[in-house]
């Protein structure tokens, strides 16, 4: 996970991993924590009980399904950032989303595996929402699955997976 890190990235000497998630420069001093990076994700649902997904339009896991969401900012709460991550990718406004819960993945980029937290949240959507829906950003189509046709081999993330088989189990 963090062997790829050899370089401070503060003053460029060699790098010495201390423990597994710590990494530590003693020529300047810098220590950089491998720590989960905070995630958001929503269940969006029709009026027909149906789920939405949207195909990823880039790696990793390109042309996999996955749930609306994306990356938390700096300073940003993660229900600021599910709205403004379904604006991006669907071009809607989310009113009421409720919290389902946190799930761990993993997400391979360009050679590192980091850790999301992912916190997932849900909402019911209606017909006059779901007519406005766009895919955008990295999102290269939609489409709505009933929640027995779920393509389970073809979603993108373990998270993701864990987040719908609870949500699944209690609504």
């Amino acid at each position: 996970m963090i062997k790829k890190f050899q370089y401070c990235p503060n003053c460029g000497n060699k790098i010495k991993r201390v423990t597994k998630k710590l990494l530590n420069c003693s020529y300047c001093g810098f220590h950089f924590y491998f720590n989960p990076v905070p995630t958001v994700a929503i269940i969006l649902e029709n009026e027909k009980d149906e789920v939405l997904f949207g195909k990823r339009k880039f790696t990793p896991k390109k042309g996999f399904w996955d749930l609306p969401g994306g990356f938390i900012d700096f300073g940003e709460k993660a229900e600021g950032a599910i709205v403004r991550e379904v604006k991006e990718e669907l071009g809607i406004e989310i009113k009421n989303p409720k919290f389902l819960g946190t799930y761990i993945g993993f997400y391979p980029y360009k050679g590192i595996t980091y850790q999301p937290l992912c916190l997932v949240f849900f909402e019911k959507i209606n017909a006059q929402e779901i007519k406005k829906i766009k895919a955008a950003d990295d999102v290269s189509s939609i489409s709505f699955f009933p929640k027995n046709k779920i393509p389970w081999k073809k979603l993108a993330f373990p998270d993701i997976t864990q987040a719908l088989k609870e949500y699944l189990s209690l609504y």
